[in-house]
């Protein structure tokens, strides 16, 4: 099956498990949701071939970046990246840079519809590590508020309005005709840099705007004390435009990689390529369990799969990190029976302790729907700590009924779980088997202590936010 073909089919699969009109409305409902990132199991495999539509972010000051909408940051010069001329080594060739602009940018199995010609500019076209790429913008007027909260989904590019961009590469010395689009077209604020990534060659192309500064980032170093950093390396991008040849990647992915661009000594923008994800699997992985494994599940994919993703997300070799399954097993859902929820650890290199939480429902379509209950990183030694968290339980429908169930795991000792709110009153207490515990989570759920068996107090813990890599 086409890479592209293979994308969309796993991204319907990702959203929602039948066939359905209201497809929008049902990713959008799970957007809202803020504890829930659902995804499909197929989405979080990284050994899948895929093509993944970044968005930048913009950094508005301070220490938090802010997701991009659509305008400058305040005390930013506003620019055009998209406008001005043709920029890249194959710029100069009049005849290609005609013939690129006039190529279609629909295929045989994804349909947009086209823009104008006319309106259609050639922002890059270069040799890129033995392969020729292209970047086309077209103008098709006012930019509205998107339709669905990720730009992946959004193929109706008359809906959409603004200005819209498409990827084109083709075989070293290829000809205009030669090449083809190679993401699904998608609207961009043109004011902000973007970037396209092959690991199939291992290349990046960043377009930022003339005198922009572009640096890039193989992948986030996570301390022993579970801190995260980056290295950044300026790269030479003359115009603004940077292209690299980063050499064969023993990686299965490249979605550690990030791109970052300052303007006027101001970071305005880091993010990760589009990307088209290649490569073999990470290979087996290290896993460990602390409790009796259950039988096997739809759901045991999605924890699988998530793994995976952690190795994809840190830019870390399957041997390199140790995983621990530190339990799973059934919990009650709505309309469907039950879903798999696991627990896991995974020991990073530096010592350092990544907790990760799976839920995931099967399907009648194909396997199983999928979200995280959260995620926390802990510094080294400190993976014995009990674990909290709050799964939303649904059947994976678009607006489904949801059942919060509270999943504790405790080190050995612990024989009771309290439940406490914000101000530490008892909600509740339950006995843990076998240092777990599964309940009903209380709506005013703040903490959770965990007791030995003559009543004392051996910790106090939080459910699970979403750790950061970055």
């Amino acid at each position: 099956m086409d890479d592209l073909t293979d994308r969309l089919t796993r991204l319907a699969e990702r959203t929602a498990p039948p066939p359905r009109e209201d497809l929008a409305a049902a990713v959008v409902s799970r957007h809202r949701r803020d504890r829930r990132r659902r995804t499909g199991i197929a989405a979080v495999a990284v050994a899948v071939a895929a093509v993944v539509v970044a968005v930048p972010v913009v950094v508005r000051g301070g220490d938090d970046p802010v997701p991009t909408a659509g305008v400058a940051a305040p005390g930013e010069a506003a620019a055009d990246v998209l406008s001005g001329p043709t920029r890249g080594s194959l710029a100069g060739d009049a005849a290609f840079v005609e013939g690129v602009r006039r190529l279609p940018w629909s295929s045989a199995d994804v349909g947009v519809p086209e823009p104008a010609v006319a309106d259609r500019h050639v922002v890059f076209a270069g040799d890129v590590a033995g392969a020729r790429w292209a970047l086309v913008a077209a103008r098709t007027g006012a930019q509205p508020p998107p339709l669905v909260p990720d730009p992946e989904l959004e193929t109706d590019l008359g809906a959409r309005g603004g200005t819209v961009v498409a990827w084109f590469t083709g075989p070293a010395g290829a000809t205009a005709e030669q090449m083809t689009v190679q993401d699904v077209p998608h609207a961009v604020d043109p004011s902000l840099p973007l970037a396209y990534a092959d690991t199939g060659i291992d290349a990046v192309v960043v377009v930022a705007a003339p005198g922009d500064v572009v640096s890039v980032s193989e992948r986030p170093e996570v301390a022993a004390d579970g801190t995260v950093s980056r290295t950044w390396t300026e790269v030479a991008a003359p115009d603004g435009v940077a292209v690299l040849d980063r050499g064969p990647s023993s990686l299965p992915s490249d979605a550690a990689f990030r791109y970052r661009v300052e303007r006027d000594g101001s970071v305005l923008a880091t993010g990760m390529p589009d990307t088209r994800w290649g490569g073999a699997p990470p290979g087996d992985l290290d896993v460990t369990w602390a409790r009796e494994q259950p039988p096997a599940a739809p759901g045991d994919e999605m924890r699988t799969g998530e793994m995976e993703s952690l190795l994809a997300r840190t830019g870390l070799t399957a041997d390199a990190v140790a995983f621990t399954v530190l339990w799973a097993g059934d919990v009650p859902a709505p309309t469907v029976g039950t879903a798999r929820v696991a627990v896991f650890s995974a020991t990073l290199p530096s010592g350092a302790v990544y907790v990760g939480t799976t839920a995931a429902v099967a399907v009648d379509r194909s396997g199983s729907a999928g979200w995280s209950c959260g995620s926390e990183l802990r510094a080294a030694g400190e993976g014995d700590r009990a674990v909290a968290a709050v799964c939303e339980v649904t059947d994976a429908s678009a607006d489904p009924p949801v059942l919060p169930t509270l999943v504790v795991v405790a080190p050995p000792g612990a024989t009771t779980v309290r439940l406490l709110d914000a101000v530490g009153g008892v909600l509740g207490e339950t006995a843990l088997d076998d240092g777990v515990a599964v309940v009903a989570a209380p709506g005013d759920l703040a903490s959770v202590e965990t007791l030995d068996a003559a009543g004392a107090v051996l910790e106090r813990a939080e459910p699970l936010l979403e750790a950061t890599l970055e």
